[in-house]
């Protein structure tokens, strides 16, 4: 059987199929790749232990056939044709790609999931994707939280949380609560238009297909209950300063900010009110001001926000900042959805202050006196002196803040990465100077040999 396919398309697909593909997992079908003929359609197939991502095109097929092959191979064999189509030539017992055979593997392919006819299913808008791509670079896949480390759905819409930012974007969909695994491989589709989602309960948990375009992705959602996000949003009362930019004005300020050099781990930026400019200082001493509307009393306030969390909010085009009057999270609108972010802890310096003076007790003579008068002397002389005690730090809510131990060891571990990085540095710089000192010895020694020949064709020639 010869079947005929466009080049562009199936090589443009294998860039989304291949992120489900493990090359190092010892299961065989993890390493493969499907192709499926059924009505004239030809399914390409990948899977993980989790998901599974399926591509169709429409392919003039003589009856149905599964054959499972490597993906490596079969990836290698499309990007060495040298046309722009490529020929399929499937066989009981073969399948080769424009004349390049490929070993069938001898592995059991995981079947697709069956969809039970109670499954649940709604549309989904045609920028779910868009949305998707928004909320990943919240999701930290490194989360100890197997919950977190996805994006969640629920009646709310879209949700995203790495325990320090939340995006949100409202969405019309029923579902109750499910939280979808990092969606890596439906996000590099690229597919456009509306979608389809399908979700349901099977024995092993809930379960989902979203279905878009020519891609459809099956798998199991993560499991868990989801934070309570909505307890961390903070009530318009609360946010009593605010400042809005233009999107010129935004444009400005992203671009000023490419320019601030890292300064980890906090990367901590000063923003305050110039006039009528927004002021902007780096810890290194970069500023500048942006033009901007205020609103609240911005006189003796400042917002310290960490430069990665105001590049990524204005890149989700949010051009207002909505702050508490106190170290709360503060709120930013006016592009995709809600974005939601805690300001860096700035410590206040403590005040000088002079301890006070002791006041002068006179000496306690000891008289011979009953057990129970003793005691009762000793509490007296314990609770009469007095013991001046250091003022600690006011904060604007006449709290007193302290540092919080996991913002401590998140200091203490980003410290500790740069001390690594530098340690890595120098030792590829070492590496570096070895390979230079021995590339230098070895053209010593070719030169030498070059002399001991010439001086042996010298003393031929004599």
């Amino acid at each position: 059987m010869r079947i005929e396919l466009n080049k562009s398309v199936l090589a443009g697909s294998l860039t989304a199929l291949g992120k489900l593909v493990s090359r190092i997992s010892p299961v065989e079908a993890y390493r493969c790749i499907e192709v499926r003929a059924q009505e004239n359609v030809l399914h390409f197939r990948t899977n993980s232990t989790a998901e599974s991502l399926d591509f169709a095109m429409e392919a003039e097929t003589e009856g149905d056939f599964a054959k499972v092959v490597s993906f490596e191979e079969f990836r290698s064999a499309v990007r060495n044709c040298r046309n722009k189509s490529i020929v399929l030539e499937v066989e009981e017992a073969s399948f080769s790609i424009d004349g390049t055979a490929l070993k069938i593997a001898d592995c059991e392919f995981p079947e697709v999931r069956y969809i039970p006819h109670e499954a649940k299913s709604e549309a989904l808008p045609e920028n779910f994707i868009g949305l998707l791509n928004t909320a990943a670079p919240i999701v930290n896949r490194s989360e100890y939280r197997k919950v977190l480390q996805g994006i969640n759905l629920s009646r709310d819409g879209i949700t995203a949380t790495n325990g320090k930012e939340l995006f949100h974007a409202p969405l019309s969909l029923e579902v109750e609560s499910l939280t979808l695994p990092f969606p890596l491989a439906l996000m590099a589709t690229k597919a456009a238009g509306a979608g389809k989602l399908m979700h349901w309960t099977a024995k092993d948990g809930d379960c989902f297909q979203i279905r878009i375009a020519n891609w459809t992705w099956t798998g199991k959602a993560v499991s868990g209950l989801y934070p309570n996000w909505k307890s961390v949003v903070p009530e318009e009362k609360s946010l009593t300063h605010t400042v809005t930019l233009t999107p010129e004005h935004a444009e400005q300020m992203k671009s000023w900010l490419k320019l601030v050099p890292d300064d980890l781990p906090n990367n901590g930026m000063e923003l305050s009110r110039n006039n009528g400019a927004l002021h902007l200082r780096s810890q290194q001493g970069m500023e500048t001001d942006i033009p901007a509307a205020f609103a609240g009393e911005w006189q003796d306030y400042k917002l310290f926000v960490n430069r990665n969390v105001l590049q990524r909010l204005l890149s989700e085009g949010h051009t207002s900042l909505a702050c508490p009057e106190g170290h709360g999270p503060f709120l930013a609108t006016g592009g995709i959805g809600r974005y939601i972010a805690m300001p860096l802890y700035q410590k206040t310096p403590e005040p000088v202050t002079t301890p006070a003076t002791e006041p002068a007790t006179e000496p306690v003579t000891e008289h011979p006196h009953t057990n129970d008068q003793k005691e009762s002397k000793t509490m007296i002389d314990t609770n009469t002196t007095i013991v001046s005690a250091p003022v600690q730090t006011v904060a604007r809510n006449n709290e007193t803040i302290e540092i919080s131990p996991m913002e401590e060891l998140t200091a203490s571990i980003e410290a500790f990465k740069l001390k690594l990085k530098a340690i890595s540095d120098e030792s590829n710089a070492l590496s570096r100077k070895v390979r230079e000192v021995a590339l230098a010895q070895k053209q010593k020694e070719r030169d030498f040999v070059l002399a001991r020949r010439a001086i042996e064709r010298i003393r031929m020639a004599i």
